[in-house]
């Protein structure tokens, strides 16, 4: 390798590039106030390529992040929902970075970048672009590249989250139980199977499109339990994969629902053959008016049943009844992990992040506990 030095512009600066053997430019530089310290960078560099560094001066951060996205996403076989969040985010990178390579890229650049996104998307969709990109680095340096973290030290933002946490779930067992209640004592198919549907989102946690696409196959009479495997979207009306491998999970429920699903079972295949309709994909929750009601639907019919019993939050939706599964179990002391299983999640970071306080409530009555055994200890002795 061959390095040369020049002095260029009106600031007369110093620049260097590194050649290899066939004369082509594998790394430069410029404005370096003294020729010293171009060579000294120049240097560092030879050093680093000595060492089997690689060093690309044209690769752009959106290059790098379709690699990164196909060696680590893909492979991972997310949901068609969750790919298209991936690439709008990369069609964001390409749309503001465009051909910059990415060793160009200054932290105030990505500064700017991020402040861009911030006036258009709420908070959690920054941190979401943020950690991607971040990933991205980190993906390129295990592959030996020379590229700095220019996301280090960045300061997020964003808009507020169009419901506050606290807004997203039920807040009371009291309210729980007398939605429950409600729903068990206002089922009639030939009105409506949405009630039925919420019912069962309530006392499963189950997200919106995975209640939606449960079918006959997946209730265990015997064993008590509801599986989930796949889901059905409303809006493109056709069905879609897990969100993830968590996301293929059993569910316990009580007698009362299986009682519930049975009748549901028999008064469904009733009206079916009365009216002449056919349920060909044996959909536990198909409407005879709609087939799969759609997620507005759903939420029309619990809006107005939270308005009727006075609950708090009205403007919450079914993806709220989810919320409000998990919040009753972490309410009555149910581990954690068993709760973040039950789910779909691989950890239980998400639900610390939203139920923070809930935890919180749990780790203070453990504390006490751990207290008074050691309590007890001194006065045995």
């Amino acid at each position: 390798m061959v390095i040369s030095y020049r002095k260029r512009g009106k600031k007369k600066l110093w620049d260097y590039r590194i050649f290899d053997k066939d004369k082509k430019v594998i790394a430069y530089d410029s404005g370096f106030r003294l020729k010293k310290e171009a060579e000294m960078a120049a240097l560092d560099v030879l050093l680093q390529l000595k060492n089997g560094v690689v060093i690309d001066n044209t690769i752009t951060l959106y290059r790098l992040w379709q690699r990164w996205m196909l060696l680590q996403i893909e492979p991972l076989k997310k949901s068609e929902s969750t790919l298209n969040k991936h690439r709008l985010r990369g069609k964001f990178i390409q749309k503001f970075f465009g051909d910059k390579p990415v060793c160009d890229i200054k932290a105030s650049e990505y500064q700017e970048f991020i402040n861009t996104y911030a006036k258009t998307n709420s908070r959690d969709n920054v941190s979401r672009l943020n950690s991607e990109i971040k990933k991205v680095i980190i993906f390129a340096k295990r592959d030996r590249m020379s590229i700095h973290d220019f996301s280090e030290g960045v300061i997020l933002s964003g808009r507020s989250s169009p419901k506050q946490k606290q807004e997203r779930y039920l807040h009371s067992i009291k309210d729980y139980v007398s939605l429950a209640s409600y729903l068990e004592n206002h089922l009639d198919y030939r009105d409506s199977v949405v009630p039925y549907q919420l019912y069962i989102q309530l006392k499963t946690g189950f997200r919106t499109g995975e209640v939606a696409g449960l079918t006959w196959d997946c209730i265990h009479w015997d064993r008590q339990v509801i599986t989930t495997y796949r889901r059905y979207d409303t809006v493109r009306r056709r069905w879609t994969k897990a969100k993830t491998e968590d996301s293929i999970r059993s569910v316990p429920v009580d007698s009362s629902v299986i009682q519930i699903l049975k009748d549901l079972k028999q008064v469904q295949s009733e009206a079916l053959a009365y009216y002449g309709l056919s349920n060909p994909d044996n959909i536990v929750f198909f409407d005879l008016f709609n087939g799969i009601s759609s997620n507005n639907t759903v939420n029309k019919w619990l809006k107005k049943i939270l308005q009727e019993l006075a609950i708090e939050p009205v403007n919450l939706t079914s993806t709220g009844l989810r919320h409000t599964y998990c919040s009753y179990l972490l309410a009555k002391n149910i581990d954690i992990w068993a709760v973040s299983k039950l789910m779909g999640h691989n950890d239980i970071t998400q639900i610390t992040q939203t139920y923070g306080h809930l935890v919180q409530e749990k780790a203070d009555e453990e504390n006490a506990r751990v207290r008074e055994l050691l309590s007890g200890l001194n006065k045995k002795r």
